[in-house]
């Protein structure tokens, strides 16, 4: 699948990038667009994800550790690609309060990310300063809905995480 950055995206993709970054479509998104993934993967495993597809972002399934019930849990995530890895913000569609999978990050950084069906080992570091502009910006060439997300929040940092690949 050829991933597109903000500019290269067709009219369809630039639209409902726009709309999953209105306060309606993040609220629809937020109920809807992991379920959606989540039956793409169980349906064509190694697969495309719907929302990478329909949007032409990066995604990937990134499985952590449950921060209280050990359990492991999967869920779609936007990907930035960096040159040591992927990174990810925490922005829960601009909510005043981070997603799980923040909290299991920090409890547990080490967990596992599929790509289009290829499972990477990685460790998740929370990045400040520099480093936190350069997942900010990478993740704003594929989409600018972000800076919407920063606005709603209420002023919390979205956090933001590096996941570097573990060598074996």
């Amino acid at each position: 699948m050829q991933l597109r950055r903000v500019d290269e995206a067709n009219p369809v993709q630039r639209s409902l990038r726009g709309l999953v970054a209105s306060r309606p479509g993040a609220w629809v998104s937020k109920r809807v667009l992991h379920r959606l993934d989540g039956l793409g993967h169980r349906l064509a495993p190694g697969r495309t994800l719907p929302s990478q597809w329909l949007a032409a972002v990066p995604v990937g399934l990134l499985t952590t550790t449950g921060a209280r019930s050990g359990q492991p849990r999967t869920v779609p995530l936007m990907l930035a690609p960096l040159e040591d890895g992927w990174g990810v913000i925490a922005s829960h569609y601009g909510s005043e309060r981070p997603p799980a999978w923040y909290f299991n990050l920090r409890a547990h950084p080490r967990a596992s990310l599929e790509i289009d069906g290829v499972v990477h080992r990685v460790r998740a570091e929370q990045v400040q300063g520099p480093d936190k502009e350069r997942v900010r910006e990478a993740a704003l060439e594929y989409y600018r809905g972000y800076t919407a997300y920063e606005e709603r929040a209420g002023g919390r940092d979205l956090g933001f995480f590096v996941l570097h690949p573990e060598r074996d």
